[in-house]
């Protein structure tokens, strides 16, 4: 009688070409990828349906996060040159022609940082040390004219649309019940920063008002001159590496509309040339 012995077994027997292993990566490199897709698309897709918001509701959505500028200016003297500024603001928003649901208001803040800056719900802020390194009406009349054409294009929400429909997408997957705080959160990390496009805008926009009220538009330079001067590392920058345009670009632009006599430009008056008085206990 003859010896038994078990065949062999073929080695593909119960044995998956697949790993478990690689299926799980697989899949995980799937979802991450269509995660990342729908966030473009949804950031994209906000900014650009972001002008179509009703104003109002960008009012409301400022609300989240905005806060009353803090000031360190004796109240009278705060009030006087805000006063002052306001009343500019909204002579110059007449000749814009801004949408009827649409105001201005305009917040003068204790920082010494020559600058101002649209902001959503139609607030412009207002740096003292812009007031401090310009010596006309009409400089100043371009600032803020340019600031108000910022938010007659509605470029805040459009700035800020992706980052915070990305936010509101998060909370609805997470199911984070506090939204608002999510969406101040985005706010507060996306940067209020504009184009190109939408700075030239602005620019033609402020010189087309400033040319309504004056007459002329000389003196709308006087700025931008002053930063091409003060800080000339940011005028060094190539054009082509720079997403605003630059302050000497700025400045060949505005000039090339100047009248051919340059007229006499309107000095700041008493109230905005109101200083900032240090507070504090004395002795």
């Amino acid at each position: 009688m003859g010896s038994y012995s078990n065949p062999e077994v073929p080695h593909e027997v119960n044995v998956s070409e697949k790993t478990p292993l690689r299926d799980f990566l697989r899949l995980s490199l799937g979802v991450c990828l269509v995660t990342v897709a729908v966030v473009v698309v949804v950031f994209f897709a906000a900014r650009l349906f972001a002008p179509q918001i009703p104003f109002r509701y960008e009012a409301a959505l400022n609300d989240v996060v905005a806060q009353k500028p803090a000031s360190d200016a004796a109240p009278t003297c705060q009030s006087e040159s805000e006063a002052a500024l306001q009343t500019l603001a909204d002579e110059l928003a007449r000749t814009m022609e801004l949408p009827d649901e649409m105001s201005i208001r305009v917040h003068l803040r204790a920082d010494s940082e020559p600058n101002a800056f649209a902001s959503l719900g139609g607030n412009v802020m207002v740096n003292r040390g812009l007031l401090e390194h310009i010596q006309s009406e009409n400089a100043l009349a371009m600032v803020l004219a340019h600031e108000i054409a910022h938010i007659k294009h509605r470029d805040p929400i459009v700035s800020i649309g992706g980052g915070v429909a990305v936010a509101v997408l998060f909370s609805a997957l997470i199911g984070n019940s506090d939204g608002g705080a999510l969406v101040g959160w985005a706010i507060g990390l996306t940067q209020m920063s504009f184009s190109r496009e939408q700075e030239s805008a602005a620019d033609e926009a402020a010189l087309a008002a400033l040319q309504k009220r004056y007459g002329y538009t000389n003196g709308a330079d006087e700025f931008f001159t002053y930063i091409t001067q003060e800080y000339p590392e940011i005028s060094k920058i190539p054009a082509f590496l720079s997403t605003h345009p630059t302050p000497p670009e700025r400045v060949k632009q505005i000039q090339s509309g100047f009248a051919l006599t340059p007229p006499i430009l309107m000095p700041l008056s008493v109230e905005l040339k109101c200083e900032f008085q240090e507070t504090g206990s004395g002795n």
